[in-house]
This record gives structure tokens, C-alpha cells and sequence, in this order.
């Protein structure tokens, strides 16, 4: 059986124990009834203590933790003090006051509850409000209920307070209650909701279990309010506390265990479905983990891994690592001038292909330009590029075949052919509709970094914002960049394009600034640590 399971019938089983220690306890004499309760009490407490040290063993630091376990210390608070009021408290003003401390874990226990459902349920989310704001009216509340004597809003006393010890007939309730009994109900219940949506989205066995959990839990409540408190003895084997107390826990559990919260459980599970060949070997290089996908090496070739690397079949190389207590080996793929020049046959087959397309639409562009009355908008965008595609003719032709400036001539080819494949789209765009979305210009950006990189420039493009803005500053913007970044190959490195304050940022590791005349928008360069930082800024000043 697993350590899990097992843990959780041993947990169950000390519960039911717990529940007929209970029972016995209203059965037997006074010796048995103080026996029984004291046992009841110790197993309760036993089985809260266990599952705390297992949530701090097994939870991941975080707030949802936090609040979890201080849920839980409040929680054997609540048995402390029901066993104080009904066992140790005698005078009148110790039982009134029992009965007061009895609502301070109510209403925490609710508010860190939802505390922690909604830290579960955002754990990768930033919100404006922290959720610990929740415990304020829970303190609150709690207070109210503490300073009764002074206002009666809570509890109104019928006799004298000296007298009182909250006894059956002798008070009435105050306003305050039903504020007690809304806030325990409300937090509960808007927790329990979180949660529900949550485990929805991930696995329907989740709410199953959930339900289950639920069903069991308001099954005791109900059941000793309508009948098992209402028999001349008493026999419930759970009372209300108890049920709410080990209700939440369950549900709670239930959570932990369909990783609602990483937890350390696991782990030869966990390492065995790494995707990546892993091997964890004993000093004697004895395997201990093994991913799924197995690495395959003598012990020979392990023991010289540890020295140096060692090549293997089909392009890998074998490394290895002393740890405390053994050793990690792990392969690499040593296949990437295979895969770059896969990667270079590809980009030649596409290039052809474009030329292609481009020799074809510049045809039919040029037969168009005739048409202005039908096809105006591109004879338009045929003129606007013609320039360009003159350059890639120049280019083509002056490329000779098995010269070492053949591939440069073709990068740059390359790279034209996807400014004017893709200002090409975003004029056809433009000629639709008068705001285009920045998600356009990001598509346009990527595609030409990846030709920029086989140039060298290795390019990256990035604009977390999707936002509508005209069509006529996408299209600025994006010859602003192909402006910039032609200038840039040759004299730098690297180039990194970001989106700032509307506009556009280039990062570059390059030591000349690039002439910024015949580009469209203004630009605004400086050099911080090293780097070039461009910022094409529409509508403002250059400064460079």
C-alpha cells in the first residue's frame, strides 16, 4: 500500500475511534464519561498535530501554507477551549466567557480559509488587494464578541452578569449574531465556491471527491442538529465542532492531493517523467532514478563521463557529475551542425519558393498598374516596393553559385523578401481598415528576425500589449525598423525589439550609431553600459 493511503485509513480509523470514545463517554459513569472524553480529546488533537507537521513536510513555502496552518493552530484553539467550557469551567463569569472565546476560531478559521483558496486559486496572478485584508472583519467581529459585556449587541442577558454563564433561557441574541453567523457562512462558502471552479478546469475527480467531502461533511452537522442533539442522551459520535473542524480538513486535503499547491511527494514518479535521458547512480554506479526516456551507457563509458565526455551513437555526448551520495549522468545532442544545415536547405527551398511568389505577384502588379480604376490599391503597394524588389534583383543576378558571398547574397535576399512580404500584408490591411492591431506588427517583426539572423544580427521581437493603433504608424514603424536593422548587419551582434511608450525600442551591442536620416519616424538613441538603445518615438523630437 502506498505511504499515502496508508496514512490516510490510519487517519480515518483514529477518527472513528475518536467518534466512539465519544459516544461512550454519554454511556458509561462519570469515571468512564471523563476517560472517554479525555481520549476523545487526545486523539483529535493527536490527529490535528499530525496533519499540521504533514502539511509543513509536505506544502512548498507560500502563503496559501500560512494560512492553512494557522487555520489549523486556531483550530486545536477550538478544542481547548470546548473542553475548558464543558469540563473546567465552573464559575458563571469563566462559562460566559468560554462561550465568548468559543466564536474567536469561528470567525478566523472561515477568514484564512478563503485566505488561502484565494491564494491558491492566483498563485500565478497579481492582484491589486491581499487577500489577509479578509481577517480585519474576522478580528473584528471576534472583538465584538469578546467586549459583549460592554454593548449586548451579541448575547442579551436576561439575568445578572455576575450571574451568567450563558445557560439555556437565560439570554436572547442581539443584532451582532447574524453578522457572526453571515461572515462564517459567506467566507466558507466563497471558498468552498473557489476551489470548485478551480479543480473544474484541471480534473473531474477532484469534484467528486470534493462532493463526497461535502455531502459527509453536512451530513454530521445536519444530523446532529435536527435528531442526535434533541435525544434525552446524546450519542452523537461527532459533534458540530468536530465535524466542522475535520470537514474542512478533508476538503482541504482533497486539494493538496490534486496538486491545487505543489508538494513534495513523489519524487521517483516525478523524475521518471522528466522527457530528457537522466541517470542517478549510487557511488558504485548502481542506477537509483531513471528518467522514461533511459540512458543507455555501460559502466565503462559512465566511470570515463566523469572525467571528461563521452560520444555516443547517433550525435550524443555523455557527461557526468559527482553529487552527495552518488553520481548524475546526462546526454547532449551534439547534431546542431546537422540540424543547421537541414535548417539552411529549408531556408533555401523557402527562398525559392518566395522568389517564386514575388516574380509572380510583381507580374501581376505590373499588369495591374493599368487597371487604376479596379486594382488601385496594388498598383500602389507595387510602387512602394519597387525599390526594393529592384534591390533583390541586383542582388540575385550579381550571386554566383559556389562563391563564399553566395550565401551572404542570398540572407540578404532573404530578408527583403520578408520586408516586402510582410509590408505587403500590412498595407493590404491598411487599405481594409484604418487601425491595425499590434499583434500585426509584432508577426512582421518575428519574421524578419529570423531572416536577420542568418545574417548574423541574431534578432528577437517582443510586444506584450495587443493594442488597435492607425494603420499608417504600424506600417512607419515597421519600415523604421527594417531601416535600422539593415544598417545594423555587419556592425553588430545581437538586436532585441521591445515595445516602449508607443512606440518602438532596439537594443544593440554595436559601436556606431546608424545614420537615422531617411527614416520615417524620429528616432532617439543613447548608450547606456555598453548598449545601443534606439527608441523610435512617433511624434516627437530626435535627439541623436
Amino acid at each position: 500500500m502506498h505511504k499515502q493511503d496508508r496514512n490516510t485509513w490510519l487517519f480515518v480509523g483514529f477518527l472513528l475511534l475518536a467518534g466512539i470514545a465519544n459516544v461512550l463517554s454519554r454511556v458509561f459513569g462519570p469515571r468512564m464519561d471523563s476517560l472517554m472524553t479525555a481520549l476523545n480529546y487526545v486523539i483529535l488533537t493527536g490527529l490535528l498535530l499530525f496533519w499540521i507537521q504533514s502539511v509543513r513536510v509536505r506544502l512548498l513555502p507560500s502563503a496559501a501554507r500560512t494560512s492553512l496552518l494557522g487555520a489549523a493552530f486556531l483550530m486545536l484553539l477550538y478544542l481547548l477551549i470546548r473542553i475548558f467550557k464543558y469540563r473546567f469551567a465552573v464559575e458563571p463569569s469563566l462559562m460566559r466567557y468560554g462561550v465568548y472565546a468559543y466564536w474567536v476560531p469561528q470567525m478566523l478559521i472561515p477568514a484564512l480559509f478563503l485566505v488561502a483558496c484565494i491564494s491558491i486559486c492566483r498563485r500565478e496572478k497579481r492582484d491589486k488587494w491581499n487577500p489577509v485584508l479578509i481577517l480585519i472583519p474576522a478580528c473584528i467581529l471576534a472583538i465584538t464578541v469578546m467586549t459583549n459585556d460592554l454593548h449586548f449587541l451579541v448575547y442579551v442577558l436576561r439575568t445578572d452578569i455576575t450571574q451568567s454563564a450563558l445557560d439555556s433561557g437565560t439570554y436572547t441574541y442581539g443584532p451582532a449574531i447574524y453578522l457572526l453567523y453571515a461572515f462564517m457562512i459567506l467566507t466558507a462558502f466563497g471558498g468552498i465556491v473557489m476551489m470548485f471552479r478551480e479543480l473544474g478546469r484541471v480534473q473531474k475527480k477532484a469534484v467528486w471527491q470534493l462532493l463526497v467531502v461535502l455531502l459527509i461533511w453536512a451530513g454530521l452537522v445536519f444530523l446532529n442538529i435536527l435528531v442526535l442533539d434533541k435525544l434525552p442522551v446524546p450519542i452523537s459520535p461527532f459533534k458540530v465542532p468536530d465535524a466542522h473542524i475535520f470537514g474542512m480538513l478533508g476538503f482541504i486535503e482533497v486539494c493538496i492531493r490534486h496538486r491545487m499547491i505543489p508538494y513534495n511527494e513523489n519524487y521517483t514518479g516525478f523524475f521518471h517523467s522528466l522527457q530528457m535521458p537522466v541517470l542517478i547512480t549510487d557511488r558504485a554506479l548502481n542506477p537509483a532514478y531513471r528518467t522514461e526516456n533511459e540512458l543507455t551507457a555501460g559502466r565503462e563509458a559512465l566511470r570515463a563521463a566523469l572525467t571528461a565526455p563521452v560520444d555516443l551513437p547517433e550525435d550524443q555526448t555523455l557527461h557526468g557529475k559527482a553529487i552527495r551520495a552518488g553520481y548524475a549522468f546526462w546526454t547532449e545532442d551534439e547534431s546542431g551542425v546537422r540540424r543547421a544545415q537541414q535548417r539552411l536547405q529549408e531556408a533555401n527551398e523557402m527562398i525559392e519558393q518566395e522568389n517564386e511568389l514575388i516574380r509572380a505577384e510583381t507580374e501581376q502588379r505590373e499588369k495591374d498598374a493599368y487597371l487604376k480604376s479596379r486594382h488601385r490599391i496594388y498598383h500602389e503597394i507595387a510602387e512602394e516596393l519597387y525599390p526594393v524588389q529592384k534591390r533583390i534583383s541586383r542582388l540575385l543576378e550579381s550571386a554566383v553559385p559556389g562563391t563564399e558571398a553566395f550565401r551572404e547574397t542570398i540572407a540578404k535576399v532573404s530578408v527583403l523578401n520578408a520586408y516586402v512580404k510582410r509590408k505587403t500584408n500590412l498595407l493590404l490591411l491598411a487599405s481594409e481598415r484604418d487601425r491595425l492591431s499590434t499583434g500585426e506588427l509584432e508577426l512582421a517583426l518575428n519574421e524578419s528576425a529570423y531572416y536577420l539572423t542568418l545574417m548574423g544580427l541574431q534578432t528577437t521581437a517582443y510586444i506584450p500589449e495587443d493594442e488597435p493603433l492607425s494603420a499608417d504608424r504600424i506600417v512607419a514603424l515597421y519600415d523604421a525598423f527594417e531601416g535600422l536593422a539593415e544598417q545594423l548587419t555587419g556592425k553588430a551582434s545581437a538586436l532585441m525589439v521591445s515595445w516602449s511608450g508607443g512606440g518602438l525600442r532596439l537594443a544593440t551591442d554595436t559601436e556606431q550609431v546608424p545614420d537615422v536620416e531617411g527614416i520615417p519616424l524620429p528616432v532617439r538613441c543613447k548608450r547606456s553600459e555598453g548598449v545601443l538603445y534606439m527608441d523610435i518615438c512617433p511624434g516627437k523630437e530626435a535627439k541623436v
